[in-house]
């Protein structure tokens, strides 16, 4: 299902589901040329990965974009099934196109927010920079943790809240209001929320990235190719005008005649208990039913 939030409820800035996968599709043909931040953040996940004891025989990569997650999987752990899931039809035929022979690969269409597979059906859950177009983080993280098997990891991706902190002061340059854009969680806020979800072991880290671009047509180009661009419910409508383009790339620092633009990465792990746990709620309490209350060997 698409992510969906309350209205009212949260004043936080919505992605529109409909906006993200049109942008998907667009950009299918271009995303693996382009995403040279996904692949990189893939590597770095890639490398944490060979630091845990995993033998998986089912994976599931979630939001799995043109498949190089998947790939590069399929080659770490040739005997395991693999699904990729992506929103977008589009991607999920880009990532069949490029599985290869003999690779147990399947592909499927679907939200992370509701997989369509039982509960514990996979051993390894991958998602490389896909939560932070989730709007609704902790349904998802409910779903990863449902079709997660005991016993098994999930390791992802993020964006965090200092991630376009350079476009985002320039903005008031160009605009009488300024637009939103996304509010990336803080790691400390994902590891609450893999907590509430009914994880363990959870382990969290961050580092900034900067990537530069030669100028801002440049840096929306690459947006669009990679469906990161203008994907908020309320986000402005029209084009965006030479002059208002022109007073954004003024009030853009520049090193070395480069428009430098920071990405805040967020890394994470956490473990499925072989004992399920009883997830807690937004506030952090965990609602335990009589029949759920067991009794230690021995007593009454």
């Amino acid at each position: 299902m698409p992510p969906t939030s309350a209205p009212d409820a949260d004043p936080t800035p919505a992605v529109d589901p409909a906006a993200l996968r049109r942008a998907l599709r667009r950009a299918a043909p271009t995303y693996d040329g382009a995403a040279l931040l996904a692949h990189e953040v893939e590597g770095r996940l890639l490398e944490r990965l060979e630091l845990m004891r995993v033998e998986p025989t089912r994976i599931l990569v979630v939001d799995a974009r043109g498949g190089a997650g998947g790939r590069a999987l399929a080659k770490r752990f040739p005997g395991a099934e693999k699904v990729q899931v992506d929103p977008a039809p589009a991607m999920i035929r880009q990532a069949r196109k490029r599985r290869g022979w003999r690779r147990r690969q399947h592909f499927c269409a679907a939200w992370s927010g509701g997989l369509p597979f039982p509960a514990a059906s996979f051993d390894l859950i991958w998602s490389n920079l896909g939560l932070p177009w989730a709007n609704d983080l902790d349904a998802v993280l409910g779903e990863l943790h449902r079709v997660l098997a005991p016993e098994g990891l999930v390791l992802f991706s993020s964006l965090g809240p200092d991630t376009l902190a350079e476009l985002r002061a320039a903005l008031p340059a160009g605009y009488s209001r300024a637009p939103d854009m996304p509010v990336f969680l803080d790691m400390h806020d994902v590891g609450d929320a893999l907590s509430r979800a009914g994880f363990e072991g959870v382990v969290m880290e961050n580092e900034t990235l900067t990537v530069t671009y030669p100028d801002l047509r440049t840096l929306l180009a690459d947006g669009r190719a990679t469906a990161s661009g203008a994907l908020l419910a309320n986000r402005p409508r029209g084009l965006l005008t030479p002059r208002r383009l022109a007073a954004l790339e003024a009030a853009l620092p520049r090193e070395d005649g480069l428009l430098p633009v920071r990405f805040e990465v967020v890394y994470g792990h956490a473990w499925r208990p072989e004992r399920a746990g009883v997830a807690a709620d937004a506030s952090g309490t965990a609602r335990i039913g009589l029949d759920q209350i067991g009794r230690a060997p021995g007593t009454w």
